[in-house]
């Protein structure tokens, strides 16, 4: 049942997000669409052959991630994986990227069996009173990282599956260095550090970020913010929580925006008051967003 529901908010994703692409390829004028809108925008309709290929690409049917139906043609056709000179990358060129993903995803499901939780304790009032409350906090931090650890393994394991079929090939860096993180998920490091809400959402769950953003938030003519996490909610399911989680971020994402605004300029007088400044920020996020 779990994987079926995964299935379905995966092809859910890939459904729209094309529709939206043929929207702007044949319905819109270019001048109208943004650079990124234009990249993915698909100027005919694709065939049965095609889109049920994209729709049910076996790399990320189970756990994503998703991606936009130019990118995955690119792949199909080799494209992606041309130089500029025209001679053509091997598309083994993914195999080290995916042994090194590979052993990342092996190493954080390794650590849900070494290290066993569970949120039991926290439902015993007794055991949480008879804690200290920094006792209390840490072992929330830590249950919710190994809960976490779930996810960082799908996802990394389903990245490191796409980069050996040759899929995920993004170009070279500034050093002349293959970068192979074009449908990558999620960002752990990144995740687990980052220092305000935006930048977790910017590393955690990436293609379903970019999903809303693209079919929501650049389309919705009131309240962007609102009915992207709206929207949100109502992908994952019809769960009263849900709604009181992202609708709430909702709220949070505003208010820390107005906020940083305000605040940070005040940190950065000197070097010292800044690394404070990310120290106290990123402790903060870590206990109010991660635990």
């Amino acid at each position: 049942a779990v994987v079926s529901t995964q299935s379905t908010g995966i092809i859910t994703m890939k459904v729209t997000s094309l529709a939206c692409s043929v929207f702007d390829g044949l319905a819109r004028k270019p001048e109208d669409l943004s650079n990124d809108q234009s990249k993915l925008a698909v100027r005919s309709v694709p065939g049965v052959v095609e889109y049920f290929s994209y729709t049910f690409c076996f790399t990320s049917i189970l756990s994503g991630p998703t991606f936009n139906f130019n990118d995955y043609q690119a792949f199909i056709s080799g494209s992606d994986l041309i130089k500029a000179d025209g001679q053509k990358r091997s598309m083994f060129g993914g195999l080290v990227p995916c042994l090194i993903k590979f052993s990342t995803a092996v190493f954080f499901i390794s650590l849900t069996f070494l290290l066993p939780y569970n949120f039991e304790p926290f439902f015993d009032d007794e055991w949480r009173n008879s804690q200290p409350w920094w006792y209390v906090t840490s072992y929330l931090y830590l249950v919710s990282f190994l809960t976490r650890c779930n996810y960082y393994f799908a996802w990394i394991l389903a990245d490191s599956v796409s980069n050996l079929s040759g899929f995920g090939f993004n170009g070279v860096d500034e050093n002349g260095r293959e970068q192979w993180n074009k449908i990558t998920n999620v960002y752990p490091c990144r995740t687990e550090c980052s220092s305000s809400l935006k930048l977790l959402i910017d590393n955690w769950n990436v293609g379903t970020a970019s999903w809303l953003r693209r079919v929501c938030y650049e389309r919705s003519p009131i309240s962007p913010t609102n009915m992207t996490y709206l929207l949100s909610a109502t992908w994952h399911g019809f769960y009263p929580g849900y709604y009181g989680c992202f609708l709430s971020m909702s709220f949070f994402l505003l208010t820390s925006r107005k906020l940083r605004r305000v605040v940070r300029p005040l940190f950065l007088r000197s070097a010292p008051v800044k690394v404070f400044y990310d120290v106290l920020t990123t402790v903060r996020s870590g206990i109010t967003t991660r635990c």
